[in-house]
């Protein structure tokens, strides 16, 4: 089957979303690419299933439009990979540290939030959270450094965030609750810089030996793994 030749764009123009952005066309270290319009994070952009990570108080505030079945086509699965029963990290530590806590107290459901990724349906998977900052963040960071994106590529697209989110940003420090003085502070301590992803990966590394082997002590299946691979990178060129 031929297929149709397009514009990619790393930055999509979607209606209320200020940072929805494609993983593909990134390389990897063994030369190969990531492939446009397979995940995007935040349809005719070939949109086939939805990994919401929201909240249950989330979606009751703001209920995904595609949750219920209909004519859409669209598979929606809402996989929250926060789970506040469990509790909370402490107050004191950094973002890069919040980030790790999570990963590791959460494992399961960050594997099951990937595993909905690789069994989606063929064609494009949108995974979101509320901003798109930190769940989609991470969850975005994972399948990157899964199929062999550096480091270094990884962080540059999480700290992407940080200029689109800009606008909304600047409101909430305008007239956001408080005193101006702690919201600029909380702005900079949970600012999405690339050090704070460049240091996740490396936590990765040192304490499970990298992405996928902490993928799988999370319970991500071999096979899920490899329908990842398949689903994110382009075949490759030759």
């Amino acid at each position: 089957m031929a297929i149709e030749q397009r514009e990619w764009s790393r930055l999509l123009d979607w209606e209320g979303g200020l940072n929805a952005r494609d993983l593909g066309g990134y390389g990897t270290g063994d030369g190969r690419e990531t492939r446009w319009g397979a995940v995007v994070r935040s349809a005719d952009y070939g949109v086939r299933a939805i990994v919401d990570l929201r909240l249950p108080g989330e979606l009751d505030r703001e209920p995904n439009p595609f949750a219920e079945p209909g004519d859409h086509g669209i598979v929606y699965t809402n996989v929250s990979i926060l789970d506040p029963a469990a509790g909370f990290p402490p107050d004191t530590i950094t973002l890069a540290e919040n980030y790790l806590w999570s990963l590791e107290k959460f494992s399961g459901l960050v594997a099951t939030a990937v595993a909905a990724v690789a069994e989606a349906p063929e064609g494009g998977v949108l995974i979101h959270c509320a901003a798109g900052k930190d769940r989609t963040g991470l969850i975005s960071a994972l399948l990157l450094g899964l199929v062999g994106v550096p480091a270094a590529t990884i962080a540059d697209d999480y700290a992407l965030t940080a200029e689109l989110l800009r606008s909304r940003e600047l409101e909430w420090l305008e007239h956001g609750p408080g005193e101006r003085a702690g919201r600029e502070a909380m702005v900079a301590r949970f600012a999405p810089t690339a050090e704070v992803m460049l240091e996740v990966l490396a936590g990765l590394t040192g304490r499970w030996g990298g992405v996928e082997p902490y993928l799988l002590a999370a319970g991500v299946s071999p096979v899920d793994l490899e329908r990842l691979r398949d689903r994110l990178l382009a075949p490759p060129s030759g």
